[in-house]
């Protein structure tokens, strides 16, 4: 009797131990997400916050046309690697509106754009998370004193 009893307690202390084990294999639910890819972050919908000249100084304010109109359009970049732009309230002439296919390049340090007609434009990436996205675009031959360089284009979640 006494060793059936001495069974017992080692039979539960056994099941006791398993339980513990099983349960410290269970995967921690405060382990870290996975950080989503360049690709993942880039799929939003942006509106432009500022563009700044070679010497960073923000031109974004300016009563240029190009730029005005730019400032209400709605650039949509989806998981399917297409895109659209959408006009604002302020269209610019000739039209920004379009869709085509974009795709990161050279690395992931530049993005193509593919317009359904024309030719593509390729930007450099300089900094993308969940909120914002910076790039850039060298501008030249324009024939405008001081207006060619490289620019930095710096769009916020719409």
């Amino acid at each position: 009797m006494k060793n059936n009893m001495l069974l017992r307690n080692h039979i539960w202390l056994l099941l006791l131990f398993s339980a513990f084990a099983f349960a410290s294999c269970k995967k921690d639910k405060n382990e870290e997400p996975v950080p989503p890819t360049k690709k993942e972050l880039l799929s939003n919908k942006w509106k432009v916050v500022d563009v700044k000249d070679a010497s960073g100084t923000s031109i974004i304010g300016l009563p240029v046309p190009q730029i005005v109109c730019l400032k209400d359009n709605i650039f949509t970049l989806r998981t399917d690697d297409t895109y659209t732009i959408d006009e604002g309230a302020t269209a610019c002439d000739p039209s920004t509106a379009g869709s085509g296919i974009w795709s990161l390049t050279n690395n992931d340090s530049k993005i193509q754009f593919t317009p359904t007609t024309g030719d593509p434009l390729t930007f450099d990436l300089i900094d993308i998370n969940t909120t914002t996205l910076k790039i850039a675009y060298a501008i030249t031959g324009t024939g405008i004193p001081g207006a060619d360089g490289t620019y930095t284009i710096i769009l916020g979640k719409a």
